[in-house]
């Protein structure tokens, strides 16, 4: 009966061990295929290139998530056709506003850019277009909600 007992509780440790996240990684990252960062701005128009990358939100450091959803923040610095940039600007609310940028894509993202901050419809998603008038250049963000 101890054996059973032991046997019993060694197989719970394991399964609360294997349902625990791992430790996430220290670097994210950086994905360049724009299909992923399309399918969840499709107001933006033709993404013609893309560096992204997608994390966790409110994991610590170093602790091991407990299983459930998890809130994810996709982040991309994107090429777009100029006259995707006017579109978001006619069709959407926009202020100023400056992005914070995760720290893998800081090499990636132009500075001296006075940014647009253009609130998109919410789906599941919360969403952000970050653009600048005149340029190709924009700053998207989506947030599981």
């Amino acid at each position: 009966m101890r054996t059973m007992g032991k046997i019993l509780g060694l197989t719970a440790a394991i399964v609360l061990i294997a349902a625990c996240d791992p430790v996430p990684p220290k670097e994210v990252a950086v994905h360049t295929d724009p299909a992923p960062v399309a399918e969840t701005f499709p107001e933006v128009g033709e993404i013609v290139q893309a560096s992204w990358v997608e994390e966790r939100m409110g994991t610590s450091e170093g602790r091991v998530a407990a299983p459930g959803p998890s809130d994810l923040r996709l982040s991309a610095v994107v090429k777009l056709r100029r006259e995707a940039v006017a579109k978001v600007l006619a069709d959407y609310k926009c202020q100023a506003g400056s992005p914070a940028v995760p720290e893998s894509l800081k090499g990636l993202f132009p500075s001296g850019v006075k940014w647009l901050s253009c609130a998109l419809p919410t789906t599941t998603k919360s969403r952000t277009a970050f653009v600048a008038d005149g340029s190709e250049q924009a700053f998207l963000i989506s947030t599981t909600m």
